[in-house]
């Protein structure tokens, strides 16, 4: 594979990745986000790298703002449903954490009577 195609191989790998990381998260499988964020990051790492090595022809310049403008666009509606649940993630640790704190002041014994 020469440098040029590889380019587009990561630009067309990581607008494939974006789209599964969409399809998860709509589907609200938390789970395998992670494992697709490490592939996408190490897309995106090895495109920094051979990137700058190379020039595109002007088709590959094309159909790389048209991917570019896909996955910019996946990416905001992944945000858009990921931050929702990060603070609601939030919220449930802060009230757990108030929890630990109060059994931790009080004891953690509930039969006192009064």
């Amino acid at each position: 594979m020469s440098s040029q195609s590889e380019v587009m191989h990561c630009y067309e790998r990581i607008a494939a990745l974006a789209a599964q990381m969409l399809s998860l998260t709509r589907n609200c499988q938390w789970g395998e986000l992670p494992a697709h964020e490490a592939i996408y990051s190490g897309m995106v790492d090895r495109l920094k790298e051979i990137e700058p090595l190379e020039s595109l022809h002007e088709e590959q310049v094309a159909r790389k703002y048209f991917l570019l403008s896909r996955i910019a666009s996946q990416q905001a509606e992944i945000s858009s449903l990921v931050m929702p649940q990060l603070r609601h993630l939030g919220e449930v640790l802060r009230n757990l954490e108030q929890q630990e704190s109060l059994q931790k002041a009080y004891g953690q014994h509930s039969d006192i009577r009064l």
